[in-house]
């Protein structure tokens, strides 16, 4: 793997994906030559425009600190913690991951994109993740930097981060809610019934897939038929170039991947900028077996990911956007049936639901009108189902109702202020 990153880091390298993209493109003549041309340039004059993309399209970590679970095979994984100004008595830590190809800004954006600003802004303290092999993360002998799939990352880094966060806050249980692979590893924790998965209170999956049958019709499908196209291209440098592109120019993966009635030009180029990554060849590997074979199984091919969904039995929240066409709506319906949670709920984002737009797969986290559709009913989720129970007496509980309320009641007006400041649709917060 570590000879693999250096090719990546390699300039002569990079160039060489780009001249396999420029034929291509002028094999498929009209506006992709054109395109290609001005990706071209981009590569070439990238070492002078990077200051300028950082200062236009960089992204703030709005998180007030970052600490690092230590995985038992060498991994610091960084979790970026959001301190709740005034912490909700009994509320259980809430871990938020994001998915495959991205880092802790893919879920984590701004302070108007961000689950975890929102939780945090409600009492709850949030932890965002970076995965192994992305974001802040880092292994703890860059000599030794191991490859890795998905088995790796349920096994070691999902149980060091809820240790990890029961750790700092002293809480008992946690709650997870993760994004498109975020979830899907909280899953197979749970599902494989690994040590420490009584600790996860409530669950909640956004765009979170219980298989891949689908996969070899999207984007995925891609990996099935050119699999060495994951060792080719630099996926983080290359989006980090066309950065300013983004949004701007119509093509068929944004029409896939985006909805731009929900995902704003600048949000898309922040998310090309700050939180694209490569992914790891053996996890690649393994998501290219499991689309191919139909099985969702652990390496070792002894359990299979998919039957041991019934194995989840704590409150599960299941939220699928109506136009998701990379986890599509009956990936993750098939992820709540098969769940064994006895308190389970199934929620398809459109406007057939009273949402304000038709869900893509980004927009259900970096979306507009998530902060109005999706943020306050995982907050509702986690008033439910993942707090300690409040065994203060009823006329405590109705007084800190009351200031609860008001308090969400200064917030949204701050927020509404903010976003006609910056021209976004007034989204609020829940009161």
């Amino acid at each position: 793997m570590l000879d693999s990153l250096k090719r990546r880091k390699n300039p002569l390298f990079i160039l060489s994906s780009i001249a396999l993209i420029v034929v291509a493109a002028f094999a498929a003549g009209g506006a992709a030559i054109v395109f290609a041309i001005i990706l071209v340039l981009l590569v070439l004059f990238y070492p002078f425009f990077r200051n300028v993309w950082n200062y236009f399209y960089g992204a703030e970590d709005i998180s007030d600190q970052r600490f690092y679970a230590h995985t038992e095979d060498g991994w610091n994984i960084a979790m970026h913690f959001h301190r709740p100004t005034y912490p909700r008595r009994g509320a259980y830590p809430v871990i938020l991951s994001h998915g495959i190809a991205v880092n802790k800004f893919g879920v984590d954006m701004d302070r108007d994109h961000s689950l975890a600003y929102f939780l945090a802004q409600n009492g709850f303290p949030v932890f965002v993740l970076s995965l192994r092999g992305v974001g802040k993360s880092y292994h703890s002998s860059r000599y030794r930097y191991q490859d890795f799939d998905f088995d790796d990352i349920v096994e070691y880094d999902v149980p060091a981060v809820i240790q990890k966060a029961r750790q700092l806050t002293g809480a008992p249980k946690v709650n997870w809610v993760g994004h498109s692979m975020g979830s899907m590893i909280a899953m197979g924790y749970m599902g494989r019934k690994l040590p420490g998965h009584n600790d996860i209170a409530s669950f909640v999956s956004i765009a979170g897939p219980g298989k891949l049958d689908h996969a070899r019709q999207t984007l995925w499908g891609i990996f099935t038929r050119y699999p060495w196209i994951n060792e080719l291209i630099d996926f983080r440098f290359s989006a980090q170039v066309i950065s300013p592109l983004a949004g701007r120019m119509n093509t068929p993966i944004e029409d896939v991947v985006l909805n731009p009635e929900n995902v704003n030009e600048r949000t898309v180029r922040k998310l090309m900028k700050n939180a694209i990554e490569n992914i790891s060849r053996g996890l690649a590997r393994q998501f290219v077996q499991w689309m191919e074979t139909g099985k969702e199984t652990t390496r070792d091919g002894q359990t299979n990911y998919r039957s041991c969904l019934k194995n989840i039995k704590v409150p599960s929240l299941f939220i699928a956007g109506s136009r998701d066409h990379v986890a599509v709506p009956e990936s993750v319906r098939f992820a709540y049936d098969q769940a064994g949670s006895k308190k389970k709920e199934f929620i398809l984002l459109g406007p057939e639901a009273g949402a304000h737009v038709d869900y893509c797969h980004t927009g259900l986290v970096l979306g507009d009108h998530a902060i109005d559709d999706v943020y306050p009913r995982v907050l509702e989720w986690f008033e439910t189902y993942g707090m300690e129970k409040d065994s203060r007496g009823f006329v405590a509980r109705m007084f800190h109702r009351i200031r609860r309320r008001r308090r969400r009641r200064e917030l949204a007006g701050d927020v509404r202020r903010r976003r006609r400041h910056q021209g976004l649709p007034p989204g609020v917060i829940r009161a």
